[in-house]
């Protein structure tokens, strides 16, 4: 079922790696596995561990959601979600960035010592981005508020080309800096619903797949605000932003609104 059946070959063909993988020679799992120690993966996925074991659970769950729910897959969101598994997985990992050759940590701006609610010029920007695997599209949504949480502003933006859910949350707030910014806003406190967005914003751990993208933000973080902060917000807190969010997604145009 691993490797044998017309859609596991299918999912083994889009595998992110140099070496050609050939699941019909597959005598054994365990012939499997020793193949997959030698895979490089390709840019730009953005990680560099075993995708191996990822796929495998993905195409045993989708196989059981198929008979069990009758919900059918396609071989490229078992792949996404692979990949996306394994980067996530990577980022929970210590030491992870300096047992690979990544670009050194990026200096984001320490989080803000005082308590955002004495502040009268802080300005709270939640975000939320909604993500189709299949097209590729997602629409990016941002709400800013004052230091009260009274609605001052909204934007959206329909991006193409997106190749990750996390992508999508990180290119949704760097349009909200960017709103933001050319509000003439000054202090920020920016919330957004992905844990792995804002532990990377935080630590200054990223992958290769996200790091022009933080760089942009750590560059609007230091230029255009007298301060900034970073915090997660639980979904069920973000419910504006995730609306705008689908909203943009599913009705096509780019919109940003002052």
């Amino acid at each position: 079922m691993l490797f044998h059946c017309r859609f596991a070959k299918e999912v083994w063909a889009l595998g992110p790696w140099t070496t050609a993988f050939d699941p019909s020679q597959v005598t054994s799992f365990k012939s499997a596995l020793v193949l997959s120690t030698a895979w490089i993966n390709l840019p730009p996925h953005g990680i560099s561990s075993n995708v191996f074991p990822w796929i495998c659970w993905f195409i045993w769950t989708s196989q059981n959601q198929l008979l069990f729910e009758n919900k059918p897959s396609t071989a490229a969101e078992i792949n996404i979600k692979s990949i996306r598994a394994a980067r996530e997985w990577e980022q929970t990992q210590p030491g992870m960035a300096k047992a690979t050759n990544k670009p050194p940590p990026l200096h984001l701006p320490p989080p803000s010592l005082m308590l955002p609610s004495l502040n009268p010029d802080l300005v709270i920007v939640n975000t939320d981005a909604a993500w189709n695997a299949r097209t590729g599209k997602a629409g990016l949504a941002w709400v800013l508020f004052d230091h009260n949480e009274r609605e001052m502003s909204r934007g959206s933006h329909l991006q193409e080309h997106i190749q990750s859910a996390c992508m999508a949350e990180a290119l949704a707030v760097r349009s909200a800096l960017l709103h933001a910014a050319d509000l003439n806003i000054k202090h920020i406190w920016l919330r957004s619903d992905s844990q792995v967005l804002i532990g990377a914003l935080a630590s200054g751990r990223r992958s290769i797949e996200l790091y022009g993208v933080l760089s942009d933000i750590a560059t609007i973080s230091s230029s255009s605000f007298v301060s900034c902060r970073f915090s997660f917000i639980k979904r069920d807190l973000n419910g504006l932003a995730d609306l705008h969010a689908k909203a943009c997604l599913y009705s096509g145009p780019s919109l940003v609104a002052s």
